[in-house]
């Protein structure tokens, strides 16, 4: 069927393709797409780690370096997001034409040192896209931003549950060579840059608040104002720790499925690593809307800290289990109660903040949050050469709990209809 590019990318837009329905979910079916590239190479990174003979050190370097690098990038982006409001639907298919880009740059490394430069590409799709997304749903579902912002993270784990078991299966089909796998990645990107610039041109370009003008310095006054707003600094110290246990039981749990069992792992193939971390999202596809809608109607705090608590002592059984079914319950446990957290954490900060300055504010929550996830990895390499692979589930479990005991304790503005937490 024939596009008018002409009609398309004026104002004669058909009206379904401003309504929040199809933006909510072509801004979903991208989130998931980019958090499908992001898991990828959680599985790849242990297979790299043995076909490169890398260190622990290098491999939680390269971990670190994925971290730090989506942090820094956060900030620049909100302030950009903000500032750029007409040009949102450009900026997400910026994200496609980067996840391309990387995957290609993968596959094309020859050992540490490259592969370190192109991991500091690796996180931008993921990083980028979340700005103008969260800024768009937020402002479009002001008195149902838990619920629809976990329908956004709905897509995300869709991505994050299927990206594992597709590289697993591919990690299979090409015989654990893990270049061929990564060049694949490649052409899907390519077809998702047409249909995010077709779907999403136009967003952030309509409206009354895309047609005012930004005042950059004002951008940089709230972003001053953020930085002394107690409630917010102690929900980026919570979101931080969640973050930090996150990449830690991600990327390590992987490596303990991988490794062999002489070294302390469970000498998982490649597929059963993918499985396994399929396991560990799956669940979140189910309990992100039910636990957005529940934060929207009784209170964030309700479900955060019973989440962040649960997990953390749920961490602490994963090597004392072994391989088998007990596993399996337990991967899919941590899935349940982790999967909506960092979409209700979002919607948490939101909460606090004014309309218009979604993208500073999430800008500097992220990029606080992804840069001290960066330490988290160095750590936990060192947790592991010292005292063994089992003994990083521990590090895990104490940032998850940390997070509730400070969430627990800070006063919150609460949602719209929500008497006070």
């Amino acid at each position: 069927m024939a596009v008018n590019t002409a009609s398309e990318l004026g104002g004669g837009q058909p009206q379904y393709r401003r309504g929040g329905p199809f933006i909510l979910a072509n801004l979903s079916i991208g989130h998931g797409f980019t958090h499908w590239y992001g898991q990828a190479i959680v599985v790849l990174l242990p297979v790299i780690q043995t076909a490169l003979a890398l260190t622990n050190f290098q491999f939680g370097t390269l971990v670190a370096i994925l971290s730090i690098s989506g942090g820094i990038a956060n900030i620049p982006t909100g302030f950009l997001v903000d500032i750029f409001r007409r040009r949102w639907g450009l900026i997400l298919t910026l994200c496609m034409v980067l996840a391309a880009l990387g995957y290609g740059l993968v596959a094309a490394s020859p050992g540490f040192f490259v592969l370190a430069l192109v991991f500091i590409l690796m996180p931008l799709p993921g990083t980028v896209w979340h700005m103008p997304a969260i800024a768009a749903i937020s402002q479009r579902f002001p008195n149902r931003r838990g619920f629809s912002l976990s329908m956004h993270g709905v897509g995300g784990q869709v991505g994050d549950s299927m990206g594992p078991l597709i590289v697993g299966a591919l990690l299979t089909l090409f015989a654990g060579a893990w270049r061929p796998v990564a060049l694949v990645h490649v052409f899907p990107a390519i077809v998702m840059t047409v249909v995010v610039f077709w779907a999403l041109y136009r967003l952030g370009g309509d409206g009354e608040e895309a047609s005012q003008r930004t005042d950059v310095g004002q951008r940089f006054r709230d972003a001053g104002r953020l930085l002394r707003n107690l409630p917010i600094l102690a929900l980026v110290l919570v979101s931080s720790f969640r973050d930090m246990g996150s990449v830690v039981l991600m990327f390590w749990l992987a490596k303990y499925l991988h490794d062999p069992v002489n070294v302390g792992g469970l000498g998982f193939s490649p597929f059963m690593v993918g499985l396994h971390l399929t396991f560990l999202l799956i669940l979140g596809v189910v309990s992100s809307p039910i636990a957005g809608l529940l934060s929207d109607r009784f209170g964030r705090k309700l479900i955060l800290i019973p989440c962040l608590t649960a997990v953390g002592l749920l961490s602490l059984a994963i090597e004392p289990v072994g391989a088998g079914i007990d596993l399996i319950v337990i991967v899919l446990a941590i899935g349940l109660f982790s999967s909506s957290m960092n979409q209700i954490l979002q919607a948490t900060v939101l909460d606090q903040v004014g309309r218009g300055t979604e993208g500073v504010t999430m800008g500097i929550v992220m990029g606080v949050n992804s840069v001290l996830s960066g330490i988290a990895p160095l750590i936990a390499a060192a947790v592991v050469n010292n005292y063994g692979i089992g003994s990083v589930f521990i590090y895990a479990a104490i940032l998850w709990v940390a997070g509730a005991v400070i969430l627990a304790v800070t006063p919150l503005r609460p949602p719209p209809g929500v008497p006070s937490e």
